[in-house]
């Protein structure tokens, strides 16, 4: 009897020190998926607002329209499902359609009063994240764009928003 005794809380020992772990969710990315933020600078200059998704706690995808222009865009964030990860480092690219003023249009521009772009965004930054789902990015980014002027230049973006 006592052999089945102590083999029966070596079992249970085992079991509970080597058993599968339940997956506890901790990281806010998981449980707050879908949000919006304004961008000051970014993708569209100056001002944006734009909606979020987190696929899973790594792949974001993003869609905003600014006072220039519109974009969409993934994001890679580095975190885990099982950490608390509220900073978590991310890099992506957004493509973009922006259209400005084109001021040399008195001097033999082109007719129309307006130049029109695709935009390339490419931001490597890192993102707080609360539990409660509000967050704020900083980023610094390539900012290319491609049409009667074509330019690469650093940029980057302030972001401030809530998912839910």
């Amino acid at each position: 009897m006592q052999k089945y005794f102590l083999l029966l809380i070596v079992f249970l020992s085992f079991h509970l020190f080597y058993g599968q772990k339940d997956s506890i969710v901790l990281n806010p990315r998981c449980i707050h998926k879908t949000g919006y933020d304004f961008n000051f600078l970014g993708p569209s200059p100056f001002l944006s607002f734009s909606v979020n998704h987190f696929i899973n706690e790594k792949v974001n995808l993003e869609a905003g329209l600014g006072v220039l222009g519109a974009y969409g865009g993934i994001h890679f964030f580095s975190s885990k499902k099982e950490k608390k990860s509220l900073f978590a480092p991310y890099t992506g690219i957004n493509l973009g359609f922006m259209t400005l003023p084109d001021i040399e249009v008195g001097i033999g521009g082109s007719s129309d009063g307006w130049g029109k772009f695709m935009t390339f965004y490419i931001p490597a930054g890192v993102q707080l994240m609360t539990m409660n789902g509000f967050h704020l990015s900083i980023e610094g980014a390539m900012f290319a764009f491609t049409g009667y002027n074509s330019k690469v230049m650093p940029w980057g973006s302030l972001k401030i928003g809530q998912n839910f």
